[in-house]
């Protein structure tokens, strides 16, 4: 049946996006079968995108030559999707900065993939390291994009939801996530947020990111990863659901991860479809099996 609808509204959509997210593996042979495979599924579909948004924890660890190696699969792997990429930095992304710091005395905030993609024209990140959110039109729509962030010197940084280092010197306070609020509200179109991480009303929530809710009421959707589907150990008892609300407001948000069946039990991403009457469909691909296992409609 799904099938058979797909069939009739794929040349529908006003804007589709491929968002995918959560690849951290410590084993390179693991990390490029699953990055094939996703790869390969998505081009059999023939479907054409207007984006990639990569939701984060594109590494693992702290050799640099392991996470160099897993950089260049990855970007060259997504060099077959003909799009721009988006990519949101994750907790595991500062795995190597961590480790360096408290074992090297490393003094500079150093993130290996997103200074890699950085320096690519079809890839876009938050500007630099310290910023907490970046913007992007979409036509129809606009998405706001929240990256972990950190201070260059490595004083203090951003990982699942929480501030690590020096708390004292993190640079925004509650009116600077009540600028972005007001921002976001001013927004004449509607809006669809980005993040590693879930709203609270989600899986492995990040408390950060609640320091930006109520969110305004022309927040359509929220997308995120790092709560692998499938994975009951960090996930715990909701750890196959997909869907759910921000607490206390009627907002949908969607857990897209992951891209990887060895935490998780399947190897998955979702399609983000945007109509042209203001409609919203969500598509979960299963590439592991090579079919949609849902699709979640919203209207107007």
């Amino acid at each position: 049946m799904l099938e058979q609808i797909a069939n009739r509204r794929e040349e529908k959509a006003a804007v589709r996006l491929w968002v995918i997210t959560d690849l951290q593996q410590k084993i390179p042979e693991r990390a490029e079968y699953c990055m094939t495979k996703a790869v390969e599924d998505f081009t059999a579909l023939g479907l054409k995108v207007d984006a990639v948004c990569y939701l984060g924890d594109s590494v693992e660890g702290n050799d640099a030559d392991f996470i160099r190696t897993m950089t260049d699969m990855r970007i060259r792997l997504l060099s077959r999707v003909q799009a721009p990429k988006y990519y949101v930095v994750g907790n595991h992304d500062y795995e190597y900065f961590r480790y360096h710091q408290k074992n090297s005395g490393l003094n500079k905030l150093i993130l290996p993939f997103y200074e890699a993609v950085k320096a690519l024209p079809d890839w876009h990140v938050q500007d630099t390291v310290t910023d907490f959110c970046f913007t992007e039109d979409f036509g129809p729509f606009q998405a706001w994009f929240f990256p972990d962030h950190g201070d260059p010197s490595g004083m203090w940084h951003t990982t699942n939801g929480e501030i690590w280092g020096d708390p004292s010197g993190y640079i925004y306070d509650e009116a600077a996530f009540a600028a972005v609020r007001e921002a976001i509200g001013a927004c004449p179109k509607p809006v669809l947020t980005f993040s590693h991480y879930a709203f609270p009303g989600g899986n492995r929530e990040s408390p950060l990111l609640g320091r930006f809710l109520p969110l305004p009421g022309n927040v359509r959707m929220h997308f995120y990863g790092h709560a692998h589907v499938g994975d009951s150990y960090w996930a715990g008892k909701d750890c196959y659901r997909k869907i759910s609300a921000i607490d206390n407001q009627p907002i949908i948000q969607v857990n897209c991860s992951s891209l990887e069946n060895f935490r998780g039990n399947a190897i998955r991403s979702v399609f983000l479809e945007y109509y042209e009457g203001g409609e919203i469909a969500v598509l979960f691909r299963n590439h592991t099996l090579g079919r949609w296992d849902e699709w979640f409609f919203q209207a107007l």
